[in-house]
Formats: structure tokens, C-alpha cells, sequence
């Protein structure tokens, strides 16, 4: 028995042995799963470390690139009629962007960055900078596994868009047919009063005829809202939204009425109330483009010489078109002040018509009227109405020189009227079966993609604007 007890308590000191010793290896494996452990910890706080440090430096980046194109933009805003002023603008955004990110890299604990020396361009009226950086962030723990450091890179990109500088010539059509009413109730309700060519009509006249002697113009003008007053209130709103410029003298305006040929109202200007004064913008209609229709006698004339000035009697944009080209002195790109970008904004009904009202002294045109309003002119005197379609063709070397040709086309109304034969009826018939047509020549006329057409006052309006704003579009896109 006493053998079988001691074996018993043998057995028992073993077992307890082997606890012991099993105790002790499981607190070595644990001591030495230790250092893994507080080695992934560490590489996660080093990891942390560095996204911080990365995410820092980035926006010290973004700030750099964006002070770049600032500064060089505000700089070319400042000096545009500065020598080398784009490569001086590019010089001080390139300055600025170095100071930018030195003082914001610069907080960033435990890190050496290095700054490539930043990039600007510009293409057109596009600045674009560019900002290269590399960075080494200090490991505190990942020294123990050989990763003593780590490294960022990162390149950032900016760009603006410099001001476009814009010379708007606006070219009025304000022959006799720009005299119909706005509407084709202001039509009906100025013919039930106009007894202007009643014995050829046998009905009232749709026309506000402006030659002495017709009634039209005295019984719509102020009372009825011609196409013309139309015309000139929307282009008062232009002026208006041109008188805010993103920079100083970026839209120029000039306004230029033709009938026979081409005259000034008011010259190309930055000055926007000079403008507002020309086209009475101020006042209730009758408005200048109303007050221009065709009179019989010329005006906008200089020097008292009636062979200059609006003319009479036609439409001839075989004669305005080429005037307008040689007024155009500057066909620039946008891109300064001395470079200015042209936009011509035709607008008109389309209608061309080869008569002239006029004498001839010195084998040149004149307008004096009939009565004649000038001293030494004889009177004035038909060659023949011809209404047709516009040669497109009489665009094409206006667009190749540099211009841009937006049209704002507003469409000839019929003419209701009795039938009754001789000169009026023939005309009214053939102006009534041209103007279905008179949108292709004048697409053609126009560059591509810069064709409007509006009737109403509302729309011609809005089609004004809409002209304004693709001029502003395409001269930021394109340049």
C-alpha cells in the first residue's frame, strides 16, 4: 500500500513539474509575440504620420499652384499694355507660388520637402500652373524593421482664365422695312389709322413710312413699337450688361446704323454711358434707331456733305459690309488691351434692296432729299426699287479678315394688302415671296454657329443676349 502511495504522490510531482514548465515557455512565446505586435503598432502611428504629413504638404500644393495663376493673372490684369507683361505675370505667379508653399510646408513636423521649381503656362487666355513636390517623413518606429523613413510625391495642377478684351460692332439695319410694327397686331391696329399710300393700297398702310409727307411714322412713333425701338431697347440692355466688365476697358462698343452705306452713332467706346446717351436710352420711344428711319435725306452726315452718312432710299450691304471692314483697325485675338478680338453683330431683316434715293455729284452718290437739305444739292430722286436677298458673299471678306459675323436675323412680316396693281403691289408681292427665304443667305453670312432669329420684342432681346454671352464663351474657350 505504502508503494502504491508513493508512486502516486511521484506522479503527482511530475504532473505539477510539467505545469510549471509549460507556464514558462507560454510566457516566452508571449514575450516574443511582443515585439511584432508593438512593430505593426508602430508602422501604423509611422503610416499616420505620414498620410498627416502628405495630406498637409497637398494642400500646401493646391494653395501654391491656385497663388500661381492668381498672382500672374492679376499681375496681366494690372499691366496690360506692359512689354512682356505675360512673362513677367508668369515670373511673379512662379514667385508667389514658391513663397505659398514654403510657408505652409514648413509646418509639417519631422519632414524634409523639396519644391521643383513650379511651372507656369499660358495658352491663349488660359493660365495653367503646375506644382511638383517630394517629401521624406521620419519613422520613429519603422527604424526597428529597416524603414527608417518614407516617401510623398505629389504634382498639382491650377488654371484660370484670363479676361478676353472685346470689341463689339453693332450694325443696325435701319432701312424702311425695320418701320413695321414690333407685332402683327401692331401692324393691324397701325393700318387701320394710316392713310399713307391709300390710293395704292386702298387700305391703311402697315409701314410707319418717315419721309415728309406720310403720316405712318407720326402715328406709330411713341404709340406703337416699331422693330426698330424694339431693336434699340435691346441693345440698351447690351450696353447696360456691358458696363460691368470683369476688368477695365474688356468690352468696347460701337453702334452703327446703314441704310445705303454705313454711318457712326457712336464710336467704338469703353465708355458706357456715352453710349446709353446716343441710343436715348434714357427716353420713352421714339428711340435713335427709330429717329434714324429712313428719312429721304441722309443722316449721321459730316462736313455738311450729304454723300456721306446713312443714305436713303435702299439696303445695301454691298456697301455697308466693306465699310465696316475698313472701321475695323485692330483684329486681334482678345488677349490685351492692343489686341482686342472683333465681334459684328449684324441685325437686320435681310432684305437688300439696289435702290437709291439720291443725285450724283462727282460721280459719287449723295442723299440731300427731296426737297433738298443741303446747299448746292440738287434734289434727290428714285432709280427703281429692286428688293432681293443678300449676297452672303458680301460677308466673306469681313469673316476673313478676322471678324467674327453674329446675326441677329428678324424676320420680314407679310404684307396683308388689296391688290390693286401698279408699283406698290408688285413690290409687296415680291417681298412677300423673298421672305421665307431670306434665313439661308443670311446663315451664310454669318460665322458658323452664330445665326439668331427673333421677331418679338422679348426675343430679339433675348437673342441680343444670348450673342453677348457665346462672344463671351468662345473667346475663353477658343484663344
Amino acid at each position: 500500500m505504502s508503494r502504491i502511495l508513493t508512486r502516486a504522490r511521484r506522479a503527482a510531482a511530475r504532473g505539477a513539474a510539467l505545469a510549471r514548465a509549460r507556464g514558462g515557455n507560454i510566457s516566452i512565446i508571449f514575450g516574443l509575440s511582443l515585439i511584432p505586435l508593438v512593430g505593426l503598432i508602430g508602422l501604423g502611428v509611422d503610416y499616420g504620420s505620414a498620410i498627416t504629413a502628405k495630406t498637409k504638404l497637398n494642400a500646401a500644393a493646391d494653395a501654391a499652384a491656385l497663388a500661381a495663376v492668381v498672382t500672374a493673372k492679376a499681375y496681366i490684369g494690372a499691366n496690360p499694355g506692359q512689354t512682356n507683361v505675360t512673362q513677367n505675370g508668369i515670373a511673379a505667379g512662379v514667385q508667389q507660388a514658391v513663397n505659398s508653399f514654403s510657408v505652409n510646408a514648413g509646418k509639417v513636423p519631422y519632414t524634409t520637402v523639396a519644391l521643383q521649381t513650379p511651372v507656369v503656362t499660358r495658352a491663349g487666355q488660359t493660365l495653367t500652373s503646375t506644382v511638383v513636390y517630394t517629401a521624406t517623413v521620419q519613422n520613429n518606429f519603422g527604424k526597428i524593421f529597416r524603414s527608417p523613413t518614407t516617401a510623398l510625391t505629389n504634382t498639382v495642377t491650377a488654371s484660370v482664365d484670363l479676361p478676353s478684351y472685346l470689341d463689339f460692332y453693332l450694325m443696325v439695319d435701319v432701312s424702311g422695312s425695320m418701320g413695321l410694327p414690333a407685332t402683327a397686331s401692331a401692324m393691324a391696329a397701325l393700318a387701320a389709322k394710316n392713310t399713307d399710300m391709300w390710293s395704292d393700297y386702298q387700305q391703311g398702310c402697315q409701314f410707319a413710312c418717315h419721309f415728309p409727307g406720310y403720316n405712318g411714322w407720326t402715328l406709330a412713333a411713341g404709340k406703337i413699337q416699331l422693330r426698330s425701338d424694339a431693336v434699340n431697347t435691346a441693345v440698351c440692355n447690351l450696353i447696360q450688361r456691358a458696363s460691368a466688365p470683369v476688368v477695365p476697358n474688356q468690352y468696347r462698343v460701337g453702334i452703327y446704323p446703314f441704310i445705303d452705306q454705313l454711318a457712326t452713332l457712336a464710336g467704338l467706346t469703353s465708355t458706357m454711358a456715352t453710349l446709353n446717351l446716343a441710343a436715348q436710352c434714357s427716353q420713352t420711344w421714339p428711340l435713335a434707331f427709330t429717329n434714324l428711319l429712313d428719312t429721304g435725306a441722309t443722316q449721321l452726315y459730316t462736313n455738311n456733305d450729304p454723300s456721306t452718312g446713312t443714305g436713303s432710299g435702299g439696303t445695301h450691304f454691298e456697301a455697308a459690309m466693306p465699310q465696316m471692314q475698313a472701321l475695323i483697325s485692330n483684329y486681334g485675338d482678345g488677349s490685351t488691351t492692343a489686341k482686342p478680338k472683333p465681334f459684328v453683330f449684324l441685325i437686320t431683316d435681310g432684305m437688300q434692296n439696289s435702290q437709291h434715293f439720291f443725285t450724283s455729284v462727282g460721280g459719287k452718290y449723295a442723299y440731300p432729299g427731296n426737297p433738298s437739305k443741303f446747299t448746292g444739292y440738287g434734289n434727290a430722286w428714285w432709280d427703281g426699287s429692286q428688293p432681293a436677298q443678300i449676297d452672303p458673299t458680301t460677308c466673306s471678306a469681313l469673316k476673313t479678315a478676322g471678324a467674327t459675323i453674329s446675326v441677329l436675323y428678324i424676320p420680314y412680316n407679310q404684307i396683308t394688302f388689296v391688290n390693286n396693281s401698279g408699283g406698290i403691289a408688285w413690290e409687296n408681292n415680291r417681298v412677300n415671296g423673298f421672305s421665307p427665304t431670306l434665313a439661308t443667305p443670311l446663315k451664310s453670312c454669318a460665322s458658323p454657329g452664330y445665326f439668331y432669329t427673333a421677331n418679338t420684342p422679348t426675343d430679339i432681346n433675348n437673342a441680343l443676349s444670348a450673342m453677348f454671352d457665346q462672344a463671351l464663351r468662345v473667346a475663353r474657350i477658343t484663344q
